[in-house]
């Protein structure tokens, strides 16, 4: 099997089509992304429909979750983050369509699938909650607790930003890095060798604008 990975889109389109077409690419047919779809770039509506579209398996990131609830809870935002997260936050909630915010209101907070007869476990922090996060320096027991929770040969997060890949008791966990933060990162797994590889990309796009 040779599955691609994306995540942490945060609506930078240039970066997700620069991705989308090099997965095409590749013949690379499945494709997954850990979450973390909007804000900070100003194409949501963009990246969701692409996401839509191409029916690709997506979890609910941190700031997911914080565009849809915006106007609900902007009040108590207001004193976990800086003025200029606030701001891409009520410019992601302003700017992008009802159907758009219901489908990322409705995306699950982890998936589990069987891809080529292989499980995946796909979520944006860890499979304790979108909130968690880990790194490939992160003490060995968090790995094997988080591997009896998802129970699935493959374990993919987000969150960080930092790729990286893993092989604890068995399972490989793995990180693509972020696709639209500086070069547009994704990750290429390869079950066909042994064991099993995972290969980083970074690869240039034009443009990088911000939410006003």
């Amino acid at each position: 099997m040779l599955m691609a990975v994306c995540g942490d889109i945060h609506g930078n389109l240039p970066a997700f089509e620069a991705v989308l077409d090099a997965v095409d690419e590749a013949g690379i047919r499945t494709l997954v992304c850990t979450g973390d779809c909007v804000v900070g770039h100003p194409w949501p509506n963009e990246v969701i429909g692409l996401l839509r579209d191409r029916r690709i398996p997506c979890v609910q990131g941190a700031w997911d979750r914080r565009a849809v609830s915006f106007h609900r809870k902007q009040g108590q935002l207001r004193g976990q983050y800086s003025a200029d997260e606030l701001d891409a936050l009520r410019w992601t909630y302003e700017n992008t369509l009802s159907r758009n915010l219901e489908y990322l209101r409705e995306l699950p907070r982890q998936r589990v699938l069987t891809i080529d007869g292989i499980g995946v476990f796909l979520c944006h922090g860890t499979p304790h909650g979108p909130n968690d996060d880990l790194r490939e320096d992160g003490d060995i027991v968090k790995f094997r607790r988080l591997r009896e929770t998802a129970n699935t040969e493959i374990i993919l997060c987000g969150r960080t930003h930092e790729p990286f890949s893993r092989i604890v008791e068995g399972a490989l966990f793995a990180n693509p890095g972020a696709t639209g933060v500086a070069s547009a990162s994704y990750a290429v797994i390869d079950t066909e060798t042994d064991p099993w590889q995972v290969h980083f990309h970074k690869i240039g796009y034009p443009g990088n604008a911000k939410c006003r």
